[in-house]
C-alpha cells in the first residue's frame, strides 16, 4: 500500500492502483469526508493552508490503458493528464472532445467538476463524453457504472467533486481530429463597454455558425493609487476596461501568419512568467499586462494551441489570492445574469476595496447533462452559457463576514435567474 508523509501538514497517500486505493479508504474509516482527492501534484501558491483531510493523490495512476480503434473509445485511469492522453490519441488520428485549458488537469478531477472548455458550445462537456467508470465508494468497495448500467449511481458520481466516490478509471468518447495540423483563424471583436461585449457574447454563443472554439474574455481593473511626492493624499491613475470576443474557425494559415503566431504565442509565455514572478504593488502593472495579453489571441494557430491558450499567459498572472467562481445561465437570462454578477463584484470593490483586477470569461455550453440537471430541478431545458468570474484580493484578503455576503448575493442571482452554479473543487 502507499505510504502516507506530509504535504501542507496533511497526510498525503499517493496508490499506484485501485486495490491501493481501497486500502487507503478503508484505513480511513471509510469515510468520503476524511480524504480529498487531488489528480496531480499539490499546488502552493503561497498561501496558509488550513489543517484538511487526508489527500489521496492520483499522480501515480496516470496509464492509457487501452484505445478502442473500432469503437472511437479510450480507456484511462483516473490520474492521466488530458494533455498526455490527447497526444497519445493523436498517433492514432483521433483527440478528445473537451479538454481543460491548462495542461495539468486529469481525467479523474474534470469528471469530477464536470468539465468545460471553449469548445463546450459544440462538444458539451467532459462528462457528456464519459462512457463508463470504475470508482471506488466510500466503503471501500468497487464499483463500475455507465451510461447504459447503473446510470442513476453513474450521474451521481460525475461532478460530484469526490463526494459520491473516488474516481479510479474511466472510458472516454474521442473524436477523429488532427489537432496539430488542424489551423484556426481568430475573427475578434474589441470593446471598451461592458454592455456591448454582453450583448456579442450572447449573440455569439446563441448562434456560433462554424466555430471551433469560442471565448469572451472582460479585464476590469481597480485605479492604481500612487503616493504624491510632496504632501498627502494619493493620485489616481484610472482604470483598464477592455473585453475581446474571439471565434476561432478552420482555415489555411499563410507563411507570414505561422510567423506571427510564433512570435505572439513567444511573448504570451515570457509576460506571463514575469506576471507570475512579479509581487507587490510594484508588479501590478505587469500582472494586469499579462491578464490582458490574452485577449490579443493570435489570428492563427492550431487546434491544440488554441485549446491551451489560458495556459500561456493568464494562469500565470492570476496566481495567488483570488475569489474565483462560475454559474451556467439559461440563455434566456445570460445577459441579466452577467450584469448582475459584474454589478455584484464591482461594488463591493467600489464600497471595500477588498478586489484589485476583475476578469470575467464566457462561452456556450449545450450539453445533455446539464439539461438534465435543468430538468431535475423543474428548470426549462435551455442551452447554457458559462460565466466565470476571478476577482483578485487586496493583500488584507477577504474578511469571513464579507465572503459570506458576496456568496450570499451570488446565490441569490442563480435562484432568481435559474442559473446553475459551477463549483470547480
Amino acid at each position: 500500500m502507499s505510504t502516507p508523509h506530509t504535504v501542507f501538514n496533511t497526510p498525503e497517500y499517493v496508490p499506484r492502483d485501485t486495490a491501493d486505493v481501497v486500502r487507503t479508504v478503508r484505513d480511513s474509516r471509510g469515510r468520503a469526508e476524511n480524504l480529498k482527492v487531488h489528480g496531480g501534484e499539490p499546488v502552493d501558491e503561497g498561501l496558509a493552508v488550513p489543517a484538511q483531510p487526508a489527500v489521496v493523490s492520483l499522480r501515480r495512476m496516470n496509464h492509457v490503458l487501452d484505445i478502442n480503434l473500432g469503437r472511437r473509445t479510450v480507456r484511462v485511469q483516473a490520474g492521466a493528464k488530458l494533455a498526455d492522453i490527447d497526444r497519445t490519441l493523436g498517433a492514432h488520428g483521433l483527440g478528445l472532445p473537451i479538454v481543460g485549458d491548462h495542461r495539468d488537469i486529469t481525467a479523474g478531477g474534470f469528471a469530477s467538476v464536470g468539465g468545460v472548455s471553449t469548445a463546450s458550445h459544440k462538444h458539451g462537456l467532459f462528462i457528456d463524453h464519459v462512457v463508463d467508470l470504475e470508482y471506488v465508494d466510500v466503503d471501500g468497495r468497487i464499483g463500475t457504472c455507465g451510461r447504459s448500467h447503473h446510470a442513476e449511481r453513474f450521474h451521481r458520481i460525475l461532478g460530484a467533486g469526490g463526494r459520491a466516490g473516488i474516481i479510479t478509471a474511466l472510458t472516454l468518447d474521442t473524436i477523429e481530429v488532427d489537432k496539430d495540423h488542424t489551423w484556426l483563424t481568430t475573427a475578434a471583436h474589441r470593446f471598451l463597454e461592458f454592455d456591448l461585449f454582453v450583448d456579442h457574447a450572447h449573440a455569439e454563443i446563441a448562434r456560433p455558425g462554424s466555430a471551433e472554439l469560442q471565448v469572451g474574455r472582460w479585464v476590469d481593473t481597480a485605479p492604481l493609487k500612487v503616493a504624491r511626492p510632496v504632501g498627502t493624499g494619493h493620485v489616481q491613475l484610472g482604470t483598464v476596461r477592455f473585453g475581446q470576443w474571439s471565434s476561432l474557425s478552420p482555415s489555411s494559415p499563410t507563411r507570414s501568419l505561422r510567423a506571427r503566431r510564433e512570435v505572439g504565442s513567444r511573448a504570451r509565455k515570457s509576460l506571463g512568467a514575469i506576471a507570475s514572478a512579479a509581487g507587490g504593488k510594484a508588479g501590478t502593472p505587469v500582472r494586469n499586462a499579462a491578464a490582458g495579453a490574452v485577449l490579443f489571441t493570435p489570428k492563427v494557430q492550431t487546434l491544440r494551441d488554441a485549446e491551451y491558450l489560458a495556459d500561456t499567459a493568464l494562469s500565470s498572472s492570476e496566481r495567488g489570492p483570488a475569489y474565483r467562481m462560475g454559474v451556467f445561465a439559461p440563455l434566456s437570462s445570460y445577459t441579466s445574469v452577467f450584469h448582475r454578477l459584474h454589478d455584484l463584484f464591482a461594488g463591493h470593490r467600489e464600497r471595500t476595496g477588498c478586489f484589485t483586477v476583475i476578469t470575467a470569461m464566457t462561452y456556450g455550453v449545450r450539453s445533455r447533462y446539464l439539461q438534465a440537471e435543468s430538468a431535475a430541478r423543474g428548470l426549462p431545458a435551455e442551452d447554457h452559457g458559462l460565466i466565470t468570474f476571478t476577482c483578485r484580493l487586496r493583500p488584507t484578503a477577504l474578511p469571513s463576514e464579507l465572503l459570506r455576503d458576496i456568496v450570499s448575493g451570488v446565490e441569490e442571482i442563480c435562484r432568481s435567474e435559474n442559473a446553475l452554479r459551477y463549483t470547480a473543487e
